[in-house]
């Protein structure tokens, strides 16, 4: 068993920071992932995926925007309570439309490493 205590100073990607983390790094875990992520107000990630993990998130505070897709065609918003499932390899962008609080969310993945392939050509 091990404890993974909250901390405000690792940033994952750009846009948005992770203050605690399950991880091979933290724990020695070898098939799964936890972390917690804050969005700050007006912010938003590059388009990217996640290759060979399958994710799901839990918004904990806040609101998220999701484009997602080939070409970022289709989008949903995320509220506290509201859950979401992204497939492996699933092209999406995050973007929090507030201009005063920041969005926090879990996400859990079932691949020990919180690797992300950005995705340059989609705008």
């Amino acid at each position: 068993m091990k404890v993974v205590k909250s901390r405000s100073d690792r940033m994952p990607r750009p846009g948005g920071r992770g203050s605690c983390e399950l991880s091979p790094s933290t724990t020695g875990a070898e098939h799964i992932y936890m972390g917690v992520f804050k969005v700050p107000a007006g912010a938003q990630s590059r388009p990217h995926y996640h290759a060979d993990c399958e994710s799901a998130v839990y918004m904990l505070s806040g609101r998220l925007n999701v484009r997602w897709g080939e070409g970022l065609e289709h989008a949903f918003s995320l509220e506290p309570g509201d859950m979401a499932y992204v497939p492996p390899r699933e092209t999406h962008l995050l973007e929090n439309p507030s201009e005063v609080e920041a969005a926090e969310y879990v996400v859990a993945r079932d691949a020990p490493d919180e690797h992300s392939v950005e995705v340059p050509w989609v705008t």
